[in-house]
């Protein structure tokens, strides 16, 4: 039975699948998967999910306003951001908060332990005042 709701936001589909399959089965997270920050803004709208995973680098045009919305809409229904990025390392978590997610995994993954990261994150978050 699934611990967790997650919106899976990454626009890659085969990094799409891998991670679905690494998050579900694995992790027992019931995964809402989205290919667009757009759709997944729409989805979370739906699915109400407990954590929202995103690739930020997309090639939607209006990338940045569609993640500056649903940051918005996720902080209102206090639902925590993760970023995965191959560029993780970049921030400190300081900087993460300031941007408004909650921490950030790094690509290349670890499929056994991304969920337990994640859990690990959303367990000890202390949210962006």
């Amino acid at each position: 039975m699934p611990s967790s709701r997650l919106l899976l936001i990454e626009h890659e589909a085969s990094l799409r699948s891998v991670l679905d399959a690494c998050l579900g089965e694995l992790g027992d997270w019931e995964v809402t998967s989205s290919r667009s920050i757009q759709e997944g803004i729409s989805l979370c709208n739906q699915h109400h999910p407990n954590v929202i995973l995103v690739d930020a680098s997309t090639p939607e045009d209006d990338a940045l306003l569609l993640m500056e919305q649903l940051k918005r809409d996720s902080q209102r229904r206090a639902i925590p951001i993760v970023l995965i990025s191959a560029k993780a390392d970049w921030f400190t978590i300081s900087e993460l908060h300031q941007m408004g997610f909650l921490g950030a995994i790094s690509k290349p993954f670890n499929p056994s332990t991304l969920s337990a990261q994640i859990h690990r994150l959303v367990s000890y978050q202390i949210l962006p005042p």
